[in-house]
């Protein structure tokens, strides 16, 4: 038998009404406390991150493919260049790529009765991979493409509807400026559906049309376009993706772009969000660790006849200092049961009924979004247990300090 061992699940498991038997309770709970908010700030950190960059990558893809920008986050470039059909079908070839999608760029007024608003006319083609306006369209129906015709149907988002008054069916002008025409071109709409993603510039700004309406307006080829909108399988291959794209088919004027370095702004800001994470883990470990020691040194103090005894018996300093060691870490690891089950019970509570709720036009999101990951809440549960079980060897020295004959003169 491991005689430490056995005295230590006495310790941990059977200190009822004496003041150490509150401390492993309240030990317990803050251990409880600190890995669930770990898990759950983690959760919610990491969910946040996946649902704006999944977003994003709907709304544009996860690659670019246009003429070189001084300024990649100029998305409303005039450069154009003619849609190349052997290219993309490479494009479409390469392993990974899931989709590969053409699309124009035009700015454009949208005038009612009594309302006016400047949009940024975001023109596709029937053949268009990804159909994403489907995915977050709240009224009507996607644009009826004509082959002989441009389109007349217009999608625009919630947020332009509400300051146009206008509804699905409804009939507007869109007006286009152009440098060399003395006078702008009116061209007849159709509110075709409303769409929202959350996604406030993309809201404010972007309407959807049909690509031949745009280039129709500019005289331009059918086959004129402003880029290719590139969708990966998986996001976390798009920087390899891009540089085989780049290094195999793309040749000058064109160039890759990845969907962050055109909007590095926003995706900053999502990675900064990781140091947010650093920061709960770090201090919710603290706690953690401060209890800890705090119950360890109390069970040592209290326990300071028994530590005599046992020393007086001939047991030696290492192994009366792992009674106390296996004793706080089998507070420490109820702490961490309790804790892993809480946090992840709340975490799929929110998952399921979203009961946490977010301003849209600031978050981006309705509800706070979260990811579990097995592996990041098995990660957070073993660097706790492996830290504080590493910290808890210094607090566990005093025993070496109790002289047996002074111990055994407290009664």
């Amino acid at each position: 038998m491991n005689t430490s061992l056995y005295i230590s699940r006495r310790l941990a498991l059977n200190e009822k009404k004496t003041f150490s038997g509150f401390i492993i309770r309240i030990a317990i709970m803050a251990v409880t406390l600190s890995i669930a908010i770990m898990i759950i700030g983690s959760s919610i950190t990491r969910g946040y991150q996946e649902v704006i960059q999944h977003k994003f990558y709907d709304c544009w893809g996860h690659i670019h493919v246009t003429n070189f920008l001084a300024d990649p986050s100029n998305i409303n470039n005039g450069e154009t260049f003619e849609y190349d059909s052997s290219l993309v079908r490479n494009m479409q070839h390469v392993s990974g790529v899931k989709s590969v999608s053409a699309y124009t760029m035009q700015s454009a007024i949208i005038k009612t009765s009594t309302e006016i608003e400047g949009v940024l006319l975001k023109g596709v083609s029937k053949n268009n991979g990804e159909n994403t306006d489907k995915k977050y369209l709240l009224e009507g129906s996607s644009i009826v493409y004509n082959d002989s015709n441009y389109s007349s149907d217009l999608l625009i988002s919630k947020n332009t509807a509400t300051k146009l008054k206008l509804k699905t069916g409804s009939n507007a002008i869109l007006y286009f400026m152009s440098n060399s025409a003395n006078q702008p071109k009116a061209r007849k709409i159709r509110i075709a559906g409303i769409y929202q993603t959350g996604l406030e510039e993309y809201d404010n700004n972007i309407a959807i049309c049909d690509a031949s309406l745009i280039n129709h307006i500019n005289q331009k080829s059918a086959g004129s376009i402003h880029g290719y909108e590139i969708y990966v399988t998986d996001k976390n291959d798009r920087s390899l993706i891009e540089k085989t794209l780049f290094d195999t088919y793309v040749k000058p004027p064109l160039q890759t772009y990845l969907i962050d370095k055109r909007f590095e702004n926003i995706f900053s800001w999502l990675n900064m969000m990781k140091m947010n994470e650093r920061i709960i883990l770090f201090i919710m470990l603290i706690i953690a660790i401060i209890n800890m020691v705090t119950a360890l040194l109390i069970l040592v103090l209290e326990r300071t006849q028994m530590v005599g005894i046992l020393k007086s018996l001939g047991m030696p300093n290492f192994n009366i200092q792992k009674v106390f060691i296996y004793s706080s870490m089998y507070i420490l690891c109820m702490g961490m049961m309790a804790g892993t089950l809480l946090g992840t019970g709340l975490c799929l509570l929110q998952q399921k009924f979203g009961f946490l709720h977010l301003d849209e036009q600031i978050y981006y999101v309705k509800t706070v979004p979260v990811l579990l990951d097995a592996m990041n809440i098995l990660t957070i549960n073993c660097i706790a247990f492996f830290i504080c079980s590493i910290l808890l060897i210094i607090p566990s020295m005093i025993v070496k300090t109790i002289s047996p004959t002074n111990a055994l003169k407290f009664n």
